[in-house]
């Protein structure tokens, strides 16, 4: 059922456990948003820790989205399917389909992570308009794994998100020399929302690793 790459995937997540820095935070959490949620992994691992979660998940891509609907079945009650990417503001893009490691989709065409040539169009929703249209109030933990994307939509969001999210953690992919500067500038304005930034680089490559937030 996976390749070979979404197994690794897989082993990192819930055998590696990648995300256990937040282990303890998801006992007692209530809102979960999973945001890029791949063939959502990370929110049935999630579940795993905490059965009573409410997972707001957002995957662009159809067929990742259609395949994590079977692999989520019996987390239903759970979840709420949002096929769309959420943004600083509502659009709509293209995004490079990575068919052989379907975790590596991109907003970028790169030889690092996504050389694909193959596109989709797909919808970019307001992440604000979607907290208020559902009347969120506060967001326990906000994972986001977006491919590079993460300085666009995190230097651009209004501010009240991060007031709202109380835990924040995401893959940063430092890929391009300019990258280095809005890594930089993002940890400033996380630094006015969080008292705790915590970095923690990749085994595999110095250029990405996880960037985790709260208070």
């Amino acid at each position: 059922m996976f390749s070979k790459y979404e197994q690794a995937l897989h082993y990192e997540i819930f055998i590696n456990e990648e995300y256990k820095i937040i282990k303890d935070k998801l006992q007692n959490a209530k809102i979960v948003f999973d945001i890029w949620s791949h063939i959502w992994f990370f929110s049935q691992w999630c579940l795993e820790q905490n059965p009573n979660l409410i997972i707001h998940v957002f995957e662009a891509s159809e067929e990742n989205y259609e395949r994590s609907k079977e692999i989520l079945k019996n987390f239903w009650e759970n979840i709420v399917f949002n096929n769309w990417f959420v943004d600083y503001k509502e659009w709509n893009k293209e995004l490079y389909l990575n068919q052989e490691k379907s975790m590596q989709s991109s907003f970028y065409n790169n030889q690092f992570l996504c050389s694909s040539e193959i596109k989709e169009k797909v919808i970019c929703i307001d992440l604000i308009w979607y907290i208020k249209e559902n009347s969120i109030k506060s967001i326990d933990i906000v994972k986001i794994d977006i491919e590079w994307y993460e300085f666009e939509l995190l230097l651009n969001i209004d501010e009240s998100f991060f007031k709202v999210s109380k835990t924040l953690v995401f893959e940063y992919h430092i890929l391009f020399p300019d990258f280095n500067s809005k890594f930089e500038l993002l940890k400033n304005k996380l630094s006015k929302f969080y008292n705790k930034i915590n970095i923690y680089p990749s085994k595999y490559s110095e250029k990405i690793g996880l960037l985790i937030c709260e208070n």
